[in-house]
């Protein structure tokens, strides 16, 4: 929570008529897009060069992330923590600072295992400020218009991939891998004044409710949701015990951990397969850069789409999207074969991580969601395997092929299993 100083001198109405809610969205739409574009889509412009003056196979290198990724989902625990404890604001203020540097000596590395340690605190750091921090203030400022607003922060996740990677190339084409770091890392770095000016915890502070409604004193705030399920749902207090005895909460998290070992292992590779293909270097990013752009495009979507039904059947629709879109990359040398899966699987693929939060506000309630988030955020665990998958089919058999396979019937498994949810009873009865 603010202080009580900071309640009566801080102004949240800047723009009269602009509900500051959106202000917030739009800085957790830029903590995604620097802390996902500097931890996992930027590493298809580093990828081969890095590759290339260091001597290290793709494999080394999907290690580190794999590492990186270990301790940015573990991270989740005490993030989740803190942020009800000290709020968002601070860990968005101090997250880019971390990251910023870590940045800067990650890709001056000559030593593998410095390598591994510098990225480790990569992902620390940018777990402080984007992922479940970023959605936690968000969630906090919305509830009726929760998809939206999820939607709008959380695409600069796919953003970042159509715009980042671009711009990291050509860095590095003119100055090379140090000078690309430095630049980037000052970039991360900016984004924690910004954060401490514009990010505040709760719209409650402020005499307002989630949405833009005006608290009325002695009245209950307006409900978002008219539905008594959703209405309880933002009352219900959730413990670790009533949790882990819920069987949403386990096929809830396993489908999004299934999902993401698609994701990661398909996107931080994308331009490298592409080249493989026989794409020219700018024609691969191109490549990439469209399905990333689709994607961002795909977040919006998906959340406008919860926000008026049904938050499960829509998960479980996009996660057989990817599927299918997935499975026109395996046609190889025929362009309308390339176009579907850059327009099926990059849409969808956007989806996965914009109805992530959206879906666990949903069914767990806005006051748990950073307690319930943080538990759920564990089964991402099961992505690291997707760096691996990827690493070990090209360097094994040339291709990418077999992997993309595997993330095919996996995404399809969790659109079952999603499906399958039903709203936690342990809510309804209590």
């Amino acid at each position: 929570m603010i202080p009580e100083r900071d309640q009566k001198t801080l102004r949240v109405d800047p723009h009269p008529g602009i509900f500051y809610g959106w202000y917030i969205a739009f800085l957790a739409f830029l903590a995604n897009f620097m802390s996902v574009g500097t931890g996992f889509y930027i590493f298809n412009a580093f990828m081969e060069p890095l590759s290339t003056a260091r001597g290290w196979s793709r494999t080394d290198i999907n290690i580190a992330l794999v590492i990186g990724m270990f301790f940015g989902i573990f991270s989740q625990l005490i993030y989740g923590t803190l942020v009800m404890r000290v709020g968002p604001r601070i860990l968005m203020f101090l997250g880019p600072f971390i990251a910023g540097t870590a940045f800067i000596f990650l890709f001056r590395a000559e030593e593998l295992w410095v390598f591994y340690i510098w990225c480790a605190i990569l992902f620390l750091g940018n777990a402080a400020y984007g992922g479940i921090v970023a959605n936690t203030v968000v969630s906090n400022w919305f509830e009726e218009k929760r998809g939206r607003a999820l939607g709008l922060a959380t695409s600069g996740v796919s953003l970042s991939g159509a715009v980042l990677p671009f711009i990291a190339m050509m860095i590095i084409m003119k100055t090379g891998l140090s000078q690309a770091a430095i630049q980037i890392g000052l970039i991360i770095s900016l984004l924690g004044p910004a954060a401490w000016l514009v990010v505040r915890n709760w719209p409650e502070d402020y005499g307002l409710a989630p949405d833009g409604l005006r608290s009325l004193p002695g009245k209950d705030r307006p409900s978002a949701h008219p539905d008594d399920k959703n209405k309880e749902a933002d009352t219900f207090v959730w413990t670790l015990g009533k949790l882990v005895r819920t069987g949403t909460f386990w096929k809830l998290g396993v489908s999004y951990g299934l999902s993401m070992i698609g994701i990661v292992g398909v996107m931080t590779q994308l331009k490298p397969r592409f080249v493989d293909e026989g794409f020219g270097d700018m024609t691969g990013m191109a490549l990439m850069a469209a399905t990333a752009l689709v994607g961002a495009l795909g977040k919006f979507f998906w959340g406008v789409l919860c926000d008026r039904y049904e938050s499960r059947r829509i998960v479980s629709f996009l996660f057989a999207m990817n599927a299918v879109g997935l499975a026109f990359s395996l046609i190889h040398g025929q362009m309308i074969a390339l176009t579907l899966f850059i327009i099926l699987f990059g849409f969808a693929m956007g989806g996965v991580m914009s109805t992530y939060p959206i879906i666990i506000a949903d069914l767990f309630g806005r006051k748990s969601f950073p307690f319930v988030t943080k538990f759920v955020s564990l089964f991402f665990l099961l992505q690291l395997s997707g760096y691996v998958i990827s690493g070990q089919s090209f360097d094994n058999t040339g291709s990418y092929d077999m992997a993309y396979k595997i993330y095919t019937f996996l995404f399809l498994v969790s659109a079952l299993l999603v499906y399958s949810l039903k709203r936690p009873q342990s809510r309804l009865n209590s």
